[in-house]
């Protein structure tokens, strides 16, 4: 909520400094801030998009797109290290509708990882109707060479436990997100788009997936909740490192936990086993070769 006011009030300031749009707009956010989901780890994921193409308003939103990032980063966010950023993803609606529709009908591995970023989209500010980039979406799920493809994409994240479950460490450290955070958020994302919701939080894609009967309410309020134990035990480890003075980040010290953390750490790495072999299942993954 403190971001999205930020982002309203600096878009405000530029349109100040550059004079009123030519044309509606929308600034988008995508990312942990696109699902709600930001804790103290955060950099620049976001784009915009306008209604009318042309030179004219093209200078004009580049503009408006390199004060706000540059805002943004004086402000303490800092530049995404892939570039997704609204100085570089500034485009008319008609070329986003494009584009995201090319990564549906032909999915590469690029295009793919796209739609791993950009499809958790959210506008924070402008008066643009987004609509149309949702349609996309939602269309998207009765496409199921598509679906596999994007299913299959997010089971290449793993959680860290060994044939005899065990939880694996290198050197000592488990990282939090690749581990267990990304593949909940991963599978989250093409059941929430297979259930045809517009939410983006990952706890309402899950209810979205559960309503719609695409995993059981038992599997599905399970994950959520252990998805909701992974960020509290990594926010937990990132207010102790800033306390001592270091920089947070996303891996956790195993002998660091509690016998209780370490046990359910154990079981939450699990039960995630569990939701990618259902992923696997529900979208057919193995169709793929």
């Amino acid at each position: 909520s403190v971001n999205d006011t930020l982002m309203r009030r600096l878009l405000r300031l530029a349109e100040k400094q550059l004079g009123p749009a030519p044309c509606p707009y929308a600034w988008l956010v995508f990312g942990s801030e696109g699902r709600m989901e930001q804790a103290l780890i955060t950099d620049q994921d976001n784009a915009l998009v306008y209604e009318i193409g042309g030179e004219a308003n093209a200078a004009y939103f580049a503009d408006l797109a390199r004060v706000v990032v540059d805002h943004l980063l004086a402000a303490g966010f800092p530049p995404c290290p892939g570039g997704y950023m609204a100085t570089n993803w500034c485009k008319p609606l008609d070329e986003w509708l494009d584009l995201m529709s090319s990564w549906v009908t032909s999915p590469t591995p690029e295009g793919l990882m796209m739609v791993g970023i950009f499809f958790d989209f959210r506008a924070v500010a402008g008066s643009l109707s987004i609509e149309p980039m949702q349609q996309v979406i939602l269309d998207a799920a009765g496409n199921q060479i598509f679906m596999a493809h994007v299913a299959r994409q997010g089971l290449g994240f793993r959680p860290p436990l060994n044939m005899f479950r065990r939880i694996q460490a290198e050197d000592g450290m488990v990282d939090l997100k690749k581990g267990g955070i990304a593949p909940i958020v991963a599978s989250g994302r093409v059941f929430g788009i297979k259930a045809g919701t517009r939410a983006r939080p990952t706890r309402n894609r899950f209810e979205a997936a559960i309503g719609a009967g695409l995993i059981s309410e038992d599997l599905g309020t399970t994950v959520i909740e252990t998805y909701r134990f992974l960020l509290q035990l990594r926010l937990t480890e990132q207010l102790e490192v800033l306390r001592r003075g270091g920089e947070p980040g996303n891996k956790i010290l195993l002998k660091g936990l509690t016998s209780l953390e370490h046990r359910h750490l154990k079981d939450a790495f699990g039960v995630i086993r569990e939701l990618q072999e259902r992923v696997g299942t529900a979208f057919q993954v193995s169709l793929l070769g």
